[in-house]
């Protein structure tokens, strides 16, 4: 198995339990290995072929931004998840999480480190008009979901709650940034006629917002 990592991700969000941690955004560092073949894109020299190390890292900071997480037990889970959503061709994730300022004083630092095979979630599809979509993973506080769009089908991302739309670009579809929209927000997207667009979703739901 053939491994991308990105090593030391230096990021700034919301993280933890105590009330002060609620309120500011404190450093986290991600540490993330990809499992996957990397026989094709060495042979054909195209990053379609890959999973774009530069879009893993931007999907990983939105989604630690937008969900504010309490635990980063969590935290890692929904990023095995929503990694696997975003790229069909990873066998495996591994993911550690570093919180330096955590045992401040007494530690360097703190950290949950996972690993997930692509087996590991439950993937339960249904069949929709624009394609498919498929559950990875819900807790308590969000949804994990990929949504397929067959080649020309379109589908409006509009949903009850908050949500963040991240287009990986897997194959020469375009590239989108991840995307947080608000609920009710719509937006529509259009596959091309020749293939079908892949689009990862974490929907957030707002009960944990409060902390129930």
């Amino acid at each position: 198995m053939d491994l991308i990592n990105i090593e030391g991700l230096e990021l700034r969000c919301i993280v933890g339990l105590r009330s002060h941690e609620r309120h500011r955004e404190q450093p986290l560092r991600a540490d993330i290995w990809l499992g996957l073949d990397l026989s094709a894109a060495a042979r054909s020299g195209r990053i379609s072929d890959t999973a774009d190390y530069g879009k893993v890292a931007d999907a990983v900071a939105s989604l630690l931004r937008f969900r504010e997480y309490r635990l980063l037990e969590v935290a890692a889970e929904e990023t095995a998840a929503f990694l696997f959503a975003g790229y069909s061709f990873i066998k495996f994730v591994r993911i550690r999480l570093q919180k330096p300022e955590a045992l401040a004083g007494r530690a360097r630092t703190a950290a949950v480190e996972i690993e997930r095979t692509r087996g590991a979630f439950g993937a339960v599809e249904a069949a929709m008009p624009f394609g498919s979509r498929v559950e990875l993973l819900r807790t308590g506080e969000a949804t994990i979901e990929l949504l397929w769009i067959r080649p020309g089908g379109e589908v409006d991302l509009a949903a009850d709650s908050p949500h963040l739309d991240w287009i990986p670009g897997e194959t020469s579809a375009e590239t989108w940034t991840p995307v947080i929209r608000e609920p009710g927000e719509s937006f529509r997207v259009v596959a091309r006629p020749d293939e079908g667009m892949t689009i990862a979703r974490c929907l957030r739901h707002e009960l944990s917002r409060s902390g129930s």
